[in-house]
């Protein structure tokens, strides 16, 4: 069995069983938030608010009732759960270990070996033209006077050609000199 069948069937084994983990672990967080909250804010009112502490609990303002249908402990109870989401995204992004710059990059060319044939092709074809630009150098160097690539070779053709153009006419008896 090959690797990625391996991991594809682990991973299908595992989102089997994840859901009813994952149901059960949303409970536990939202039950532990809601009873934080609760125990925070019987403690809370207990040592800022004694007398109301005391009261009946449809004489508190219902922002501050402490009973598992008021705001605040819904809210954290909601916290709670928002809190194991983010440990099971936290574990999930450590099991990913590439960061984004191993990444294969996206290109418009098929699958990934033509891609990688591409790109082979297209680093060749720049050795090849480093290769003949250095063979161009290496020839321009050995050529006496201005060495400007095009400008330098050009002026440097034609004063030549001049000069075999004057001889020509000298020894062929042209005598016409332009």
């Amino acid at each position: 069995m090959s690797k990625v069948g391996a991991v594809k069937g682990l991973m299908t084994f595992a989102g089997q069983h994840l859901g009813g983990y994952l149901d059960e672990a949303l409970k536990l967080g939202g039950n532990i938030g809601q009873q934080a909250t609760q125990a925070a804010m019987s403690y809370g009112m207990g040592k800022l608010a004694p007398k109301m502490a005391e009261r009946a609990t449809k004489d508190i303002p219902p922002l501050l009732r402490t009973g598992a249908s008021s705001p605040i402990p819904k809210a954290g109870k909601m916290a709670g759960q928002a809190a194991v989401l983010a440990s099971v995204f936290g574990a999930a992004s450590m099991l990913d270990q590439q960061s984004e710059h191993t990444q294969p990059m996206p290109s418009g060319i098929g699958n990934r070996d033509l891609a990688n044939f591409m790109y082979s092709q297209q680093l060749q074809n720049q050795k090849f033209m480093h290769d003949m630009m250095l063979v161009n150098a290496r020839a321009e160097s050995r050529i006496p006077g201005a060495q400007y690539g095009d400008i330098g070779g050009r002026a440097f053709e034609k004063s030549i050609l001049d000069e075999v153009g004057g001889f020509g006419r000298m020894t062929m008896g042209t005598g016409l000199r332009a």
